[in-house]
């Protein structure tokens, strides 16, 4: 009996994507796309792209053992899973993808990087690949990159006005009175680690701070990427080569460069130099770290060792962001809280008068329910915010950095400063209707 897929090539077959090697020459990369479309294993790359794209997705995490293989897509920072593949169809999968970036299809045990694009009618995405052999077998992680960026400023991400201008300002913004002006120091931008948006508000923080009137050098690990800003000069450091950080800071001094800026800090001795620029250069540095809010952050980097007091004295601040879904304008449906919920989340019962919650169908007489939203597909979210923490360290803050080994007693001291954490931040997106309270606890919980 003959079949849908009978006498058809294997790129023929499964969903309407189109993948193409990039980043070798053009015969390398047609070579690539040759092999691949000859082999059963583009089916399941077909088919896994498919779902990440027409949910655009941001990542796909893939892990293969000697059973077969899972897949899963994160969309809006939620995990959903894919159909189990079979043993041969994952290792095939994997090869195809791995020949795309031009990596070693054979060595499933070497950490390597590489990168292809998946295309899908008007869907298009950079699929930056890693692959890295694990105790059980291999895992993939594809980060898929828009065309464009899905936020152009920090703005869009959702922060407030209040936090960006002292933001700003922490990290050297021009101000008119010198006494509020900050030439030098150490500030650290965080987020949570596992997608939590590192990268994101990394690249759009430094999008905010003045790049045109001083000179900012990035230093980054040869083939680290994370920095991709106009008008930031870029350094990369080979550390196989035995390049270290300090001393590419040493040599970058020829460039009188205003501000550094790390997206990783490797060492005890790394964070020593940057603290000397800012002490006796009048130097500023911007520094990233994972954490899970804006006190384990300033812990995690004190933590590389420097000595407490000289890190408290260059340190300028810190914000930190988590992001959450935002409930689909179209479908969302308000309700009205009642007094003493209002009260425990702390908002003023006067100007609260509802909340909202994403769209809960109800069947009608005859047990049908309603057709789901055309704007967010039935998922009642559509997009993601973020919730803004910073931190901005005055004399009895540096004093807790430089002694205080609780980080809840710095988080306690930080509030009665009238500094607001990342789920107050939240709790005022309730107020606005911009989130649902589901949400915000399962983001704060992430």
């Amino acid at each position: 009996m003959a079949t849908d897929t009978e006498g058809l090539s294997p790129n023929e077959m499964g969903p309407p994507v189109d993948l193409r090697s990039t980043t070798g020459d053009n015969s390398a990369n047609q070579t690539a796309e040759i092999q691949c479309r000859q082999s059963m294993g583009i089916v399941p790359v077909k088919q896994v792209l498919y779902e990440a794209l027409i949910n655009d997705a941001e990542r796909v995490l893939i892990d293969c053992t000697m059973q077969g293989a899972t897949s899963q897509i994160e969309v809006d920072g939620l995990w959903q899973q894919l159909p189990i593949l079979d043993p041969q169809s994952a290792t095939m999968m994997v090869a195809v993808m791995k020949t795309l970036a031009h990596l070693n299809a054979q060595d499933r045990v070497s950490e390597q990087k590489g990168e292809f694009t998946a295309n899908s009618g008007e869907i298009g995405r950079r699929c930056h690949i890693t692959s890295l052999g694990t105790q059980t077998g291999e895992r993939v992680i594809l980060k898929l990159q828009t065309k464009k960026p899905r936020f152009k400023t920090i703005d869009e991400l959702g922060i407030r006005d209040e936090i960006l201008e002292e933001f700003k300002r922490l990290t050297g913004k021009y101000m008119e009175d010198p006494t509020k002006q900050i030439h030098a120091g150490i500030f650290i931008i965080s987020a949570p680690a596992n997608g939590g948006g590192l990268s994101t508000v990394w690249s759009h923080a430094l999008g905010a701070t003045d790049r045109f009137m001083r000179d900012f050098v990035c230093l980054e690990p040869r083939g680290f990427n994370e920095t991709e800003v106009e008008n930031i000069q870029m350094l990369e450091v080979d550390l196989a080569a035995g390049e270290t950080f300090p001393k590419q800071i040493e040599k970058s001094k020829l460039k009188e460069p205003d501000v550094y800026v790390l997206p990783y800090i490797p060492d005890k001795e790394t964070l020593e130099t940057l603290c000397d620029e800012a002490l006796n250069n009048n130097r500023m540095s911007i520094i990233s770290v994972n954490a899970n809010d804006g006190v384990e952050a300033i812990h995690k980097i004190r933590s590389l060792g420097v000595a407490p007091d000289k890190f408290a004295k260059c340190l300028n601040g810190v914000m930190h962001m988590r992001m959450c879904r935002k409930l689909c304008e179209h479908c969302k449906q308000p309700f009205q809280p009642g007094p003493q919920y209002i009260q425990q989340l702390g908002l003023p019962p006067s100007h609260v008068q509802v909340l909202y919650q994403h769209f809960q169908p109800v069947p009608d007489e005859k047990g049908n329910l309603p057709e789901p939203c055309d704007a967010c597909s039935g998922k009642g979210f559509t997009g993601r915010t973020g919730m803004f923490e910073l931190i901005s360290l005055d004399d009895q803050l540096r004093q807790a950095v430089a002694v205080q080994p609780d980080l809840n007693v710095i988080r306690q001291l930080a509030q009665q400063l009238g500094h607001k954490s990342t789920q107050q931040e939240g709790i005022l997106h309730l107020a606005k209707g911009i989130t649902s309270i589901q949400e915000l606890q399962r983001a704060m919980s992430s």
